[in-house]
């Protein structure tokens, strides 16, 4: 096997992360592994190292990207359904959602973990012509996103706070977008929502539950819309949104629109912006579709999906 760890010097600020080259050198050169260290320069640019790899060599390749989720989503999006390249991921970004799927997380971390880890067949959620492993957030959310990533580039403001800041601009924004859902059973959800979450995954926003019953393995993608609130009632129910206990409160379920479905197209009556495994994206329309066991996931060797 060829092992390539894929750097994004650009994700977190961690002061771990200035030394994982050594340790991963170290770790490799130690059991005599074949192993290339690549550093990205631009968005796009791990996608195209992995495809070139893949080119070169049939044998089978690991490819653990060193960042957030959004690096994961680059290399995943270049070779997805093959069965000879695996993926991972040390999670050293500002969000880090896709792994809170999994337990004993401090495991991603391990460099010998990794190695060591067994690849996992994961769903993947293909949308338009690209894929996410993990979740599309518009509206409320997106918008969050977006100003967090403005205040993740100043200095003095952590990855964490800069997520809880970025819901505290959107807060005091505009709120709502016109969209229209249409799944393939004939349901259809059409008018102003404050947000809505598609996913395979739970978590987005670093650490928010948004869906908490999605699986990463079952074959349909969760949706999550909310109504169009106030202000005042969107404070009542984020704290629950953030735990995942959303979905079970009486007196604050009645707001939210779930299905599971593994076909549906969105619609909006304008561009608007989507939030994609934390990157954002622009879109008039999206034809989504669950693509099952679509790609093989590294689950370190410690860990397990929960």
């Amino acid at each position: 096997m060829i092992y390539h760890f894929i750097l994004n010097p650009k994700a977190g600020r961690s002061r771990k992360q200035k030394n994982i080259e050594s340790i991963i050198k170290a770790a490799c050169q130690k059991r005599k592994l074949s192993y290339h260290i690549y550093y990205t320069t631009m968005p796009g640019d791990a996608t195209e190292y992995v495809r070139s790899m893949l080119r070169i060599s049939s044998d089978v390749q690991r490819f653990i990207s060193v960042g957030g989720d959004g690096t994961l989503n680059e290399i995943v999006n270049s070779a997805p359904l093959l069965e000879n390249a695996e993926f991972g991921i040390i999670p050293y970004g500002s969000g880090n959602d896709f792994v809170r799927n999994f337990d004993n997380t401090d495991v991603f971390f391990s460099i010998d973990a990794q190695l060591d880890g067994e690849a996992a067949k994961l769903d993947l959620i293909k949308y338009n012509d690209a894929y996410t492993v993990n979740m599309i957030n518009i509206g409320f959310d997106c918008t969050a996103a977006r100003f967090a990533a403005k205040f993740k580039k100043r200095k003095l403001i952590g990855k964490t706070f800069s997520y809880t800041l970025g819901v505290m601009k959107a807060f005091f924004g505009k709120i709502g977008t016109k969209m229209k859902l249409t799944f393939d059973d004939g349901t259809v959800f059409d008018d102003v929502y404050t947000l809505t979450a598609i996913g395979n995954g739970s978590f987005c926003g670093g650490g928010y539950r948004a869906l908490p019953y999605a699986k990463l393995d079952d074959g349909i993608a969760n949706v999550c819309s909310v109504k169009k609130v106030s202000r005042l009632t969107l404070l009542r129910f984020i704290s629950s949104y953030k735990k995942g206990t959303h979905l079970e409160k009486e007196k604050i379920k009645n707001y939210f629109l779930t299905k599971e479905a593994s076909h549906f197209k969105v619609e909006f009556s304008s561009p608007v912006p989507v939030c994609v495994d934390g990157e954002i994206k622009g879109a008039m329309t999206l034809d989504v579709e669950v693509i099952p066991k679509a790609f093989n996931f590294v689950i370190p060797k410690g860990s397990s999906y929960r």
